[in-house]
């Protein structure tokens, strides 16, 4: 659910303001009403650095090195300096050892020389000129010659030398290449001391990553508080000759006692009241329990408009269902949970709701993976165990199988899904505008679950459709009235039946493929275990020798973490789409919500 908000109106003499506006951060519960334009030069560039030391953060985190307990002997600013210097020095060396190995590539065929000596010769008159030619255009009796020397052969390439001393240099098919300006020695020499200065720059960087980190997360927060601290001067609204300052802003409904005592005891005055049609409202969701773990995957989209209905509740369980259709392997789902559960024993407050989430999602997984007879890639329906050979059984004995099943059951989740969110969003539609304007979707309800509920009977119940017809044409007259002629509120009739004529042709295909985007959950559910299959196949095929059981191991473990990976990233992404375009489409979410974020101290 989205929380409710109450919007304030401050105003406070000029000499208090400051004042009051620190006191205001240290409470912590009010989100600022930002004027537009209000973000200067200054302040962008205090965000950027923000920004800059964030991404800092994050690659010093990387260098995975233990934290260990020091003392600071330097300012926040400083360190900032030196990794900032340290960064940019191997940027700078990155390029000067791509350089290198690039001239070294070029050296390398001409082995170990002189380029001094070549240029001491040639002062004494004997010119030293180096060539390269094909393979193919390379003529043996060139080296005949006294004064032609074959260096080396590489990648289809001759290189060779002439020695000019009369200064009739001997013609050939051949490309004459610079004298390079470095030895090879030297260049060796010199990526030696280039690897050296990267190492002592690494060395640093891990010390600071090991010992300092905390430093820089302050200075991170310490730069977005004053930037914020001035974002609200820039907001505020100065009247009576700039002797009164006025802000505004908005807090959750239940925080009112606290703010209306700090404001009362403050002697501040104020103003209260509720948001109106066309406020800008900010979304603080507030779900408990099982829903609140899947805020994060709602907000991966988008939150909803303050006056739409939070979504994540009604797509929170159709969500946990889709990913373990679509892992559907309870050895899988083992595994997946028993990670959740260790992690969520030892990582911070910030990271458990994701554990849980992902907890959540293992089980479903072993519950599927019951169902289609699947855990680690082994067909449970053809190992005889008690329970699976029985219901093997009795497919036969209906001439079906487990994954014709599978395949109806998606599109049914499917239908119920699209049905249950033309449902939200008749909800929706009623409280923003009315009942009125929620006609046409109950209309079309009415008409899908009708439809449907009638051909079950004469499919599975036997009711023929000459005691259906009556039923159905009701049904009919019902729903195509509330469709084509009770659409949009206001209009006329004849606008009204030509809206509904073009909204039944988009609704009618819109419907349809959306349906048939669910067979994507039967689709990788097959996929996983078909992949976990072959790996069981190809493991078995290597023998029971001593050696043959190391390799067995070695490509199952792989095998099943590879189809684990990939199969648990599809489950993520797939519900996810399905989410957010299926469902959020026939919900009629329009989302756009502006999150809810306080003024206040954050270190």
């Amino acid at each position: 659910m989205i929380a409710p908000m109450k919007r304030y109106s401050f105003l406070v003499y000029h000499r208090e303001y400051d004042e009051f506006l620190l006191k205001l951060r240290e409470l912590g519960v009010i989100h600022i009403i930002e004027k537009p334009s209000i973000v200067t030069e200054e302040i962008r560039l205090q965000f950027q650095k923000a920004d800059q030391i964030d991404k800092m953060i994050r690659s010093l985190e990387s260098r995975e090195i233990t934290s260990e307990t020091t003392q600071e002997t330097t300012t926040a600013e400083s360190l900032f300096d030196e990794v900032n210097d340290i960064q940019a020095d191997q940027v700078h060396l990155q390029q000067q050892l791509a350089a290198l190995r690039k001239e070294t590539a070029e050296v390398s065929p001409w082995g170990d020389f002189s380029p001094e000596k070549i240029h001491d010769l040639a002062q004494k008159g004997i010119k030293i000129s180096l060539f390269s030619c094909l393979l193919r255009s390379w003529d043996p009796k060139w080296a005949e010659n006294s004064f032609v020397f074959e260096i080396s052969q590489a990648a289809g390439i001759v290189y060779f030398a002439v020695v000019d001393i009369d200064g009739s240099k001997p013609a050939f098919d051949a490309d004459e290449v610079k004298i390079p300006a470095h030895s090879i020695a030297w260049l060796h020499a010199r990526k030696a001391e280039l690897d050296a200065k990267a190492t002592a720059l690494n060395a640093r960087l891990d010390e600071i990553a090991g010992k300092q980190l905390p430093v820089l997360k302050n200075f991170r927060q310490q730069i977005l508080q004053d930037a914020e601290l001035d974002k609200a001067f820039q907001t505020t609204v100065k009247e009576a000759d700039e002797h009164l300052r006025i802000l505004e802003g908005w807090i959750p409904a239940e925080t009112m006692p606290v703010l209306n005592q700090f404001l009362d005891e403050e002697g501040v005055l104020y103003f209260m009241e509720s948001p109106v049609p066309g406020d800008r409202v900010p979304i603080l969701l507030k779900n408990k329990g099982f829903s609140k773990k899947f805020e994060m995957l709602g907000e991966l989209y988008s939150l909803p408009g303050y006056r739409e209905l939070d979504l994540t509740p009604f797509f929170a369980p159709f969500y946990t269902i889709f990913f373990g259709f679509c892992l559907g392997d309870a050895g899988y789902g083992i595994l997946v949970t028993l990670a959740a559960l260790i992690a969520k024993r030892k990582v911070g407050k910030e990271l458990k709701p994701i554990a849980s989430l992902v907890s959540y999602l293992g089980i479903s997984t072993i519950v599927f993976g019951l169902i289609s007879g699947t855990a680690f890639g082994i067909p449970l329906y053809e190992t005889g165990l008690p329970g699976y050979s029985q219901l093997q059984l009795m497919f036969k004995a209906n001439n079906t199988d487990i994954n014709s099943l599978l395949f109806a059951l998606a599109l049914l989740l499917g239908g119920i899904q699209i049905l249950f969110g033309m449902g939200v969003k008749a909800a929706n539609e009623t409280i923003q505008f009315g009942f009125k304007y929620a006609v046409a979707t109950i209309g079309w309800m009415i008409l899908l679950i009708g439809m449907a509920v009638i051909m079950g009977l004469n499919k599975y119940a036997g009711i023929p459709m000459e005691t259906l017809n009556p039923i159905m044409y009701v049904i009919l007259g019902i729903s195509g009235v509330m469709i084509l002629f009770l659409n949009s509120p206001g209009k006329s009739i004849f606008m009204n039946f030509g809206l509904g004529l073009w909204n039944s042709y988009n609704m009618v295909t819109g419907v349809l493929g959306d349906l048939l985007s669910y067979i994507r959950l039967f689709a990788l559910g097959i996929s996983s275990a078909i992949l976990g299959f072959v790996f069981n196949s190809l493991a078995l095929s290597v023998g029971t020798s001593i050696i043959g059981i190391f390799f067995m191991v070695i490509i199952l473990v792989v095998g099943h973490s590879i189809n684990l990976f990939m199969s648990g990233l599809g489950s993520f992404v797939h519900p996810m789409r399905l989410t957010f375009v299926e469902f959020y489409k026939n919900a009629g979410f329009a989302g756009g919500g502006k999150k809810y974020q306080p003024f206040r101290k954050l270190t």
